[in-house]
Parts: C-alpha cells; sequence; structure tokens
C-alpha cells in the first residue's frame, strides 16, 4: 500500500525518498482506509486510485464525489492527500482547511493536515497537527511518527532517530521505525548505527526493500579507513607476489587521501621478472566532490627503477557527474630521469544502463620510452551491480606506432572484474585479465581484499 511522491523537501536522495514511500505509509493509513469504510466502498475508482498512489485519478475521483456532496469528509482528506503528491500545496490546503473546519479534533484529517504540512516544507505548523493528535490520542502511533518524519525532513536527524527509536521500542512488531531510525543515522553519517537499525528491520520484517537498500548505504557509506591487499601471478614470463597495498580514509564524506604501495611493473614484466628486479612506485593522492557535479582527484607517485634510475608520476583526473552518467577526463605525466616524459591522456563516459547495468567507453593516447612510442586503444566495459556482487568485462584494441619494428604494431586487451560483499562492510575481488602487444603476451590473475572501518 505504499505510494511514492516527488517533494520539494527534504532533497531529492535514495534515504529521504525511502522514507517519503514510508510516511504514505503511516499517512494513507490513517489520512484514507481509517476513514468511513462505507465511503471507500461506494468510491471504488478513488479507492484503487489512492491505494495505486496515482495521484491524477484520485483527484479526478474524489472530485466527482465532492461535486455531490462538498462536505464529504472522506472525499477532503482524500483529494488534499492526492494534491499534495502532486505538490500542488495551494489546492491540497484549501481541502484540508475545509476538513479541518468540519471535524476540527479528527485524528485522520489532522494526520493529513501533517503530512501535507510536513511534505510543503512547513515543519512547525506540522508539528502542531501532530502534537494536537497526541492530545486527543496520547498513544497514536500515527502521531509519534508523522512528528519523527517531521523531524527528518527537516534535517533534524538525531531528533529523528531518537523519536523512531522510542516508536520502535513502543510498537516492537513494526519494521518501519527501525527503518526511520536507520535513514535518519545515515543522514547523519552514522553508517554503523544506521546498519543496525536496519538489520533489527530485517529481523522483524525480512523481505522489505527498503531494509536491503538501507543496508547496502550503509554499508558503502565512506569510511573512516580502508585497507586494500592486491596479490595474484603474471603468466608469459611474469612473476607471482604482492602487487599493491592501499591505505586509504574519508577524512569527509566528500574527501578521500590514500598512500599506495603498487609493485605491479615489477611482476608484469618479464625482463625485470627473470632478474629478479623491482620497479616498485609508491603513491600518494587525494579525491574531492564539489557539489553534486563534479569529483577531481590528484595523485603523485615516485617509481624506483633498477641501474639507480627513477621516474615521477603526476595524474590528474575530473569527472562530471550529471543525469546522462559519469563523464571522465584524465592525464598522466611521467618524467624520467634518463631526460624523456610518458604521457597519457584518456577519456570515457559510464552510461547507466538499467538500475543495475552499466556501460562505459574509455579512450587512451600515450607516449612512452625514450623511442617515443605513442599507443592508441580503446576499451568498452560493462558491469552488472546489484550493490553486494558486480561483475564486469571489458575488451578493446588499439595500435603501437614506434620506430623500433618489434615494438610497432597492434594490441588487445580482454579483462574480467568481480567483487562481492563479506561481512557487510567488506569485499573481496578478482581479476582476470589477458594482454596482447608486440612485445609481450601475458594473462594476469590477481586477487584482492579491501577492508574498511564505518563511521560510528
Amino acid at each position: 500500500m505504499t505510494q511514492t511522491i516527488e517533494t520539494k523537501r527534504p532533497p531529492k536522495s535514495d534515504a529521504k525518498r525511502t522514507s517519503i514511500r514510508l510516511g504514505l505509509m503511516s499517512a494513507v493509513a490513517l489520512v484514507v482506509f481509517t476513514s468511513s469504510a462505507i465511503a471507500f466502498a461506494q468510491e471504488p475508482v478513488a479507492e484503487q486510485a489512492m491505494a495505486a498512489g496515482e495521484a491524477e485519478q484520485a483527484v479526478a475521483a474524489w472530485s466527482n464525489v465532492l461535486a455531490r456532496d462538498p462536505d464529504n469528509l472522506n472525499a477532503l482528506v482524500g483529494r488534499a492527500t492526492a494534491h499534495g503528491w502532486q505538490k500542488e500545496w495551494t489546492r491540497a490546503e484549501a481541502d484540508i482547511n475545509r476538513a479541518l473546519g468540519l471535524a476540527p479534533n479528527d485524528l485522520s484529517v489532522l494526520n493529513a493536515a501533517g503530512y501535507i504540512a510536513a511534505w510543503s516544507g512547513k515543519h512547525g505548523l506540522a508539528e502542531q497537527y501532530f502534537e494536537r493528535m497526541l492530545a486527543i490520542a496520547p498513544d497514536s502511533e500515527g502521531a509519534k511518527k508523522g512528528l519523527a518524519y517531521n523531524a527528518y525532513w527537516a534535517g533534524e536527524n538525531e531528533r529523528a532517530a531518537n523519536a523512531f527509536q522510542q516508536i520502535a521500542y513502543e510498537f516492537p512488531e513494526d519494521a518501519e521505525p527501525w527503518i526511520g531510525v536507520g535513514n535518519a543515522r545515515i543522514a547523519e553519517g552514522q553508517a554503523r548505527r544506521s546498519a543496525e537499525a536496519f538489520r533489527q528491520a530485517k529481523a522483524i520484517e525480512p523481505g522489505i526493500t527498503e531494509v536491503r537498500s538501507g543496508l547496502r548505504r550503509a554499508y558503502d557509506y565512506p569510511a573512516i579507513a580502508e585497507l586494500s591487499v592486491w596479490a595474484g601471478d603474471t603468466s608469459g614470463g611474469g612473476d607471482a607476489g604482492l602487487r599493491m597495498v592501499e591505505a586509504a580514509s574519508w577524512v569527509t564524506p566528500q574527501t578521500r587521501i590514500w598512500a599506495r604501495y603498487d609493485d605491479g611493473l615489477s611482476l608484469d614484466n618479464p625482463v625485470l621478472a627473470r632478474t629478479g628486479q623491482n620497479a616498485t612506485t609508491y603513491f600518494v593522492g587525494g579525491l574531492h566532490q564539489f557539489g553534486d557535479s563534479f569529483i577531481g582527484s590528484a595523485e603523485f607517485g615516485y617509481r624506483d627503477l633498477p641501474l639507480g634510475e627513477n621516474q615521477q608520476v603526476y595524474k590528474l583526473e575530473g569527472v562530471y557527474l550529471s543525469d546522462l552518467g559519469a563523464s571522465k577526463l584524465g592525464g598522466q605525466l611521467s618524467p624520467h630521469s634518463e631526460g624523456f616524459t610518458d604521457q597519457l591522456i584518456y577519456a570515457g563516459h559510464n552510461f547507466r544502463v538499467s538500475d543495475r547495468f552499466s556501460f562505459e567507453p574509455s579512450v587512451y593516447l600515450a607516449r612512452t620510452g625514450a623511442t617515443r612510442d605513442d599507443e592508441w586503444r580503446v576499451v568498452g566495459y560493462g558491469e552488472y551491480n546489484t550493490g553486494d556482487v558486480a561483475l564486469g568485462v571489458g575488451i578493446g584494441g588499439g595500435d603501437v606506432s614506434s620506430i623500433n619494428p618489434a615494438a610497432d604494431g597492434g594490441v588487445f586487451t580482454i579483462y574480467g572484474n568481480a567483487s562481492a560483499r563479506i561481512g557487510g562492510w567488506h569485499r573481496v575481488h578478482l581479476n582476470v585479465a589477458r594482454e596482447e602487444t608486440p612485445l609481450v603476451d601475458f594473462t594476469r590473475v590477481l586477487v584482492g581484499v579491501t577492508l574498511r572501518l564505518p563511521r560510528n
């Protein structure tokens, strides 16, 4: 019996949309279905439209009732609620005010008035209506939920969480208050406490979609600390061993910093692997999200090469977020101690095909080595991601232009990624890649784990 509506406030987010849906569980239950059952039986079209969340059809049906009976309380409340779903605040308030004039102490009327005020951002007025309900019926669960949702939509997350938690203790068979606690806690950045609340809701009603999505939001919330470790084996003359270790922290939910040890070049390069020489790189970097639309990152690396040589790495990347997906543009300069500079520029766009499928084509242009080899490469990557499990496949190709005949020719790559959540917060990873170039062909198999320390 839940319906989703769009409101001006609170801001659009998964957590807020979930809360609006759950708020309607309370609102519809008291606004509509505790009103006259006889009236509903007489108006099946209005009933069906309200149950389906079809605001336009509901308004039309209730208007037909009111054309015959202007003082029909049930129709006034129903049409006011449907106008609220449409964000037609003036019309919603006109209907609910008329209903209040006819029955100022009717709980269903007060409840509807409270939700309409809350949806429209008039949180002080909404609180007055719900408090009046409590004065009439001190044990009213609907009034208590209304106060909790109103606080949440007003951005008073701690107050909302405490209110929902009190309701959960008073009504232990109801999962909705625990979902409210979880949403309020994650809005306050309290990932661990949010997950605990959603697990309480899951214990009461395991199949609720809002519980599963809420748990994923809590588990994926930016962690205060992360540790990723990767190891694997490279065939075709490469070697096996520890490949990468990264320690990171989301110092704020918008800012991440990291330090990384990367020995991939040592393991993938047949000459280095055969002679036991290392080409280890050490990185430090940071990322920040600016507003809702842009993510920028910068990274600096130092590569310790054999024979006393070294190379520095400077990388910048920007990602623009829009309704069409995510567009990225990046570049990297890597000056070598021997006087040349490797260069890389790349661009791509991630298309969100559906809630779970995405596709990302990318293009890479590079100039590397003292002989100034030029390479272009185009790669397409598709991924299926449920939030708990992700599976992806990428395939691409290109060409290397070099004055060295042995290094000149086509390139081909294909790879697969798999990732799964473990213990809620953590993930395990698998990467299998095949690379074919004029100088070397190899297959690489990597396994990794990411451990996360959640906030609060």
